[in-house]
């Protein structure tokens, strides 16, 4: 693991990446790896699974120590371990025609906007903002109430 960080100016990005591999051609690959499902390459074009693209970020800045700016990143992969007499699987974190610093560019325009938004007080913060992306009852959405907003309006009709 290599912890690194891009300062955007109002905002510091952190990550954590698993591995970054240096390959001969100088090129750099960003690796990840997962127990569990990894991200589909669909879910991470839509930004929907960010983190590769984020580390891509960091690393083509130089964010991590050791990576000087400027380094291509020419893989964005997930390392599905399975801990079966297979061991795993490698699966591209980059849909069909899109590069990894093509995502990484998406990402980062993507972060600006949540960045810009969030910093208004007007904006709210949604316990969950996309319910179809996220588990039903993560630990800590008790903390919004959800399951009682949903229950009144199950029993009154209103849409809470």
């Amino acid at each position: 693991e290599i912890s690194g960080t891009l300062d955007l100016g109002n905002f510091v990005l952190t990550a954590k990446a698993d591995r970054i591999d240096l390959l001969q051609d100088g090129s750099l690959v960003v690796l990840d790896y997962k127990t569990g499902t990894p991200p589909s390459a669909r879910e991470v074009a839509a930004g929907f699974s960010p983190q590769l693209p984020l580390e891509a970020l960091i690393a083509r800045h130089g964010g991590f120590p050791g990576i000087p700016a400027g380094r291509t990143v020419s893989s964005l992969l997930y390392w599905h371990l399975k801990g079966s007499s297979a061991g795993g699987e490698e699966k591209n974190a980059c849909a069909t025609g899109l590069s990894p610093d093509r995502l990484a560019d998406q990402a980062l325009e993507g972060l600006k906007g949540l960045v810009e938004a969030f910093s208004r007080a007007d904006t709210p913060y949604e316990a969950r903002p996309h319910p179809g992306k996220a588990p039903a009852w993560p630990d800590w959405l008790h903390l919004a109430r959800v399951r009682e907003w949903t229950a009144a309006a199950e029993t009154d009709g209103s849409d809470a």
